[in-house]
């Protein structure tokens, strides 16, 4: 498997039920680490819908971009123009909000090329900065951000059902 055979595109709502369970797969595979518990499946049966994911695409100030090889779902990222970092200071800054890669396609240069893919929107859009957060424990996504040319710029916690969940900022400044 090679980088060259990885294509990258914009998600159209015919995409919206692979993404889906890609993001279920994916988040499960992430942040399940010591297994499944109601917390973990109530918050993915209410977020990842089909719905929810169709609503995303349709959003103007949101674009999904996916990756595939031979004609199947590896992939995908969301950037977010709508969304405000939680820091001070970042007011011209789009956040890339997923950025999920199925386990067994780690390591061929899906997720660099959807990162670069990503940053490169941002760009495009007129912002200066690309922020997201990551789970403080996913040392590799952290080191992968890093090598990306991220800084780590503070946390953030993300809520489930009263718990709270240390995510690490960090920045790309463009």
């Amino acid at each position: 498997m090679n980088e060259e055979s990885i294509i990258i595109s914009v998600a159209g709502t015919g995409d919206a039920a692979n993404l889906v369970v890609l993001k279920q797969h994916v988040w499960i595979e992430t942040y399940a680490t010591e297994g499944i518990r109601n917390e973990f499946s109530e918050y993915l049966l209410d977020t990842f819908t089909l719905e929810n994911e169709i609503e995303t695409l349709k959003n103007v100030r949101r674009k999904t971009l996916i990756a595939s090889k031979n004609n199947h779902l590896i992939g995908c990222a969301v950037v977010a123009s709508d969304a405000e970092c939680p820091l001070q200071g970042f007011n011209n800054s789009a956040e890339i909000s997923v950025l999920y890669v199925l386990e067994r396609f780690t390591g061929i240069g899906a997720g660099k090329k959807l990162l670069s893919h990503a940053v490169r929107l941002i760009k495009d859009e007129g912002y200066g900065i690309a922020w997201l957060t990551v789970y403080h424990k996913n040392m590799r996504a952290i080191g992968f951000y890093r090598h990306s040319g991220f800084t780590d710029a503070g946390k953030t916690y993300f809520s489930m059902q009263g718990n709270q969940y240390e995510n690490r900022i960090m920045t790309y400044m463009i």
